[in-house]
């Protein structure tokens, strides 16, 4: 795949992407992986289209800042983040180290009503369980349905 075609191929594989597949390093070094909300999947999300466009080399997650995951972030910061159109056999990978948003403005853009059941509580956006995470990659690999390909970014 040629370079130039990676970030609008990226965009539409994270864009119709159902999950995000974030996988951290626990404190043995092995791998753990879990689906996680697909922020940029403009279907589930229409309304963080304008507000969370996708950069060609960094996206943003939500978890609970008590999770086992935010563990493995400060302990080793490497990670990476998967998408997948199933039914097509394509996919891209974002490789590189996460980090914690704590920019109260970021979160609050980034917040949605029906994520209560997630964050009980009143506090929403506000709530201390309530974190946001953002890989930034070093390189992106994947498949695109003919071959496979793999690029370092400036990250």
């Amino acid at each position: 795949m040629d370079r130039s075609v990676l970030n609008p191929f990226g965009r539409e594989i994270v864009e119709r992407s159902k999950f995000a597949y974030l996988t951290t390093i626990n404190e043995q070094g092995e791998p753990e992986t879990r689906a996680m909300l697909n922020l940029y999947n403009r279907e589930q999300y229409p309304s963080l289209q304008n507000g969370l466009p996708f950069p060609p080399y960094e996206v943003c997650m939500t978890t609970n800042t008590s999770s086992e995951k935010m563990e493995h972030i400060m302990h080793n910061s490497k990670s990476c983040v998967y998408f997948i159109i199933e039914s097509d056999w394509q996919g891209v990978m974002l490789n590189g180290k996460i980090e914690i948003v704590t920019d109260p403005e970021k979160k609050k853009m980034i917040w949605q009503d029906d994520w209560i059941r997630y964050y009980p509580g009143d506090k929403g956006y506000r709530n201390s369980d309530y974190s946001i995470l953002k890989l930034v990659a070093r390189y992106i690999k994947g498949w695109n349905g003919r071959e496979k390909f793999k690029f370092a970014t400036d990250g």
